[in-house]
């Protein structure tokens, strides 16, 4: 990823122009120091996830609209002099009412809004390092109660097998998403890494995918199974006619007149799925494309009873990160209230 330097380079000039740019609330100044910031001085530098990046920058979007707002003639908290105080009233705020983007958008979840205050974190480090403002301290990220295999659970096989039927379809669109699907739930892949796959990433004769461009710039090599493989290769003789001259991503856009046979985006896979959810049926908690490799862990894991197999598979760095996957699993605790249920059905008889 090419980092846009622009002219954050010289200390002296970064420092005065990110002063500028909060004295005028110059959100676009602001944000562009925080892009540079990660992708030079952040943890995780070039390999900063764009997802990571559009989070941050929506968080800090929403800081500046609490502490500054658009129609306001100055700052209600003056941006460079922030403290942990003002954050915390933000935070509180964040999860009372919501965001201060949209109105009425209702309060924000616990994980939402440590998410948040990560971006805004950032952003204070990145003024720090422009020499503008200190790092407000002490400010803490509310605690969630609900079990994290609860918040983010994975779509149960039952409701996975109505989905792909109803994929099940010649449209090229459907071709397409059946294997988008497939990829996420079974092999799965995050849904950025699917949508920057190239034609070469996928080798037929190995049934091998390379995902080159994984969470924190890593790669890994991914095997797929007989069916996963035959439906990416049924999108693949169709998608032959459909891409743009010279395009080499497996997964292109069938419609607009401006990206059509073009790379298709992470935002727009999120939306297909989200209304293919609504036509289904689908409870609100099983929405989204995440959800959808989580399903996959759990099969993985549900399979080998191996953890790290299952991060290998996932590529997870720490198999820690895999353990989620045996508390998702909902199998065996179905199977025992059924066997209880039957107990007690029988000793009443």
């Amino acid at each position: 990823m090419l980092v846009p330097l622009g002219s954050w380079t010289d200390p002296r000039k970064r420092r005065l122009r990110a002063i500028e740019a909060a004295e005028r609330r110059d959100q676009a100044t602001l944000l562009d120091l925080l892009s540079v910031y990660l992708l030079t001085k952040g943890r995780k530098k070039s390999a900063t996830s764009p997802e990571t990046l559009k989070t941050y920058r929506v968080a800090v979007r929403d800081f500046l609209a609490w502490a500054w707002p658009e129609d306001a003639r100055g700052p209600r908290v003056p941006i460079l002099k922030a403290t942990a105080d003002d954050l915390d009233r933000w935070v509180s705020e964040l999860l009372a009412l919501g965001g201060h983007l949209r109105e009425n958008a209702g309060p924000l979840s616990p994980t939402t809004v440590q998410t948040y205050l990560s971006g805004v974190r950032a952003f204070y480090r990145a003024l720090a390092w422009a020499g503008a403002a200190e790092v407000p301290e002490g400010v803490h990220a509310p605690a969630d109660p609900t079990p994290r295999e609860e918040r983010r659970p994975a779509l149960p096989l039952e409701l996975y097998r109505r989905l792909l039927g109803h994929l099940e379809a010649p449209e090229p669109e459907r071709v397409r998403d059946r294997a988008l699907v497939r990829l996420l739930g079974e092999a799965g892949l995050r849904v950025g890494e699917a949508v920057a796959l190239d034609l070469e990433d996928y080798d037929p004769g190995e049934r091998l995918l390379t995902v080159r461009r994984g969470k924190g710039g890593k790669r890994r090599s991914v095997p797929l199974g007989p069916g996963v493989a035959r439906d990416l290769e049924r999108w693949l003789r169709l998608r032959a006619g459909l891409a743009a001259p010279g395009e080499r991503a497996v997964f292109v856009n069938l419609k607009g007149p401006r990206g059509r046979g073009r790379r298709t985006s992470a935002d727009m896979v999120r939306r297909r799925l989200n209304r293919y959810y609504a036509e289904l049926g689908f409870p609100r908690r099983y929405h989204g494309a995440h959800l959808l490799r989580h399903t996959a862990g759990t099969r993985f894991y549900r399979a080998s009873g191996d953890l790290h197999l299952t991060a290998r598979l996932l590529g997870h760095q720490n198999v820690n990160t895999s353990a989620i996957y045996a508390k998702m699993d909902l199998g065996d605790l179905r199977a025992l209230v059924d066997r209880l249920d039957q107990q007690e059905g029988e000793g009443e008889e």
